[in-house]
């Protein structure tokens, strides 16, 4: 391109033959980015033109932008703990997998009809089915440990999760990820 096209060549197509290389070096684009910081500038460079106030503008605009996130976070219930469930429907026991029926009856659940659900929204966390979780942290490295969600079900009148175990394979610090696989190890989680 800057051979045949030297005029049309402009900074950005130098980034941009760039990425792979600084991916390579340093992960995932999103761990140096500047997206978030260049969007509270903008929102704090209009907010201090608009109010006109330059005795003390660094208070101004904090007290501000204190104030809008306090109003958009009660917008969204952000403190009102509910739960809420989607996609509810009824399932029998009998059409649940055989290690899912063995698990049961290890913990003593005779119920014969569930409830079960695609998500739940609890404590502000969506929780959804076929999905992976962090169940906590391990160790003094604080390596995660994985569960994959099977099934929501509500059994005798609580909301618990049928998970599987996830093994920890390594960290690919390229990507950015863990590498996971199956245990074959089942459990029930409330």
């Amino acid at each position: 391109m800057v051979h045949h096209l030297p005029q049309v060549v402009i900074s950005k197509v130098h980034f941009v033959t760039e990425y792979s290389r600084v991916i390579g070096a340093n992960g995932p684009a999103t761990h140096f980015w500047c997206m978030r910081f260049e969007g509270k500038h903008l929102y704090f460079k209009q907010l201090a033109i608009r109010s006109l106030n330059f005795k003390n503008p660094a208070f101004t605009l904090i007290k501000r932008h204190q104030l809008r996130q306090c109003l958009m976070l009660s917008n969204k219930n952000y403190y009102n703990i509910f739960t809420e469930t989607i996609s509810l429907k009824t399932i029998k026991y009998s059409q649940l997998s055989i290690p899912v029926q063995r698990l049961f009856k290890q913990n003593d659940i005779n119920q014969t009809i569930f409830d079960e659900c695609k998500r739940i929204h609890y404590k502000n966390v969506v929780i959804m089915k076929q999905s992976v979780f962090i169940e906590k942290l391990l160790y003094v490295e604080e390596e995660p440990r994985f569960v994959y969600i099977l099934h929501l079900l509500n059994i005798q009148n609580t909301w618990k999760a049928v998970v599987e175990h996830l093994q920890v394979v390594g960290f690919n610090e390229k990507i950015w990820s863990y590498e996971v696989e199956f245990r074959g190890t089942l459990d029930l989680l409330d």
